[in-house]
């Protein structure tokens, strides 16, 4: 009987010590990361209830929130940038602030489209907005260990 309360315990561990890490993984970034995890929790969120007008209103919240992320974004550089030679500094960070500049830009439109109902067109634009992401992700982020 202990043995058995000892292996359920342990079990129960295992489960859950994992969740335990990743939900506090976050103390340790960057204060652009921790924007882009703003932009991320709300893309995430938005791309379950986009085709619903029902939820047009919650939609624009999460678009507002990703813009106001997006916007901090824009203003601070990338860890990556210190890990380039000085002199292509100045070139990487412009291009991030033009990456981020079109990201914001896309954000707009989505805007505009769920203000104005087109719910199809909200799904477009956040498969387009999905694509800018994983190219920033490749250009500008540093690569994990």
């Amino acid at each position: 009987m202990k043995l058995r309360l000892l292996l359920t315990a342990l079990l129960l561990a295992s489960i859950t010590c994992p969740s335990v890490r990743a939900a506090g993984g976050h103390d340790k970034d960057t204060p652009l990361e921790k924007e882009m995890h703003a932009i991320n929790t709300a893309f995430r969120q938005l791309r379950k209830q986009a085709d619903d007008a029902a939820q047009n209103a919650s939609s624009l919240a999460l678009v507002a929130r990703m813009e106001k992320a997006a916007e901090a974004s824009a203003a601070l550089v990338p860890a990556k940038a210190a890990d380039l030679p000085e002199k292509d500094r100045a070139a990487f960070e412009a291009d991030y602030k033009a990456k981020m500049k079109r990201f914001g830009d896309t954000l707009a439109r989505l805007e505009a489209v769920f203000k104005a109902g087109d719910n199809a067109g909200a799904v477009r634009l956040l498969a387009e907005l999905n694509a800018q992401k994983r190219e920033g992700h490749k250009d500008f982020r540093r690569a994990k260990d």
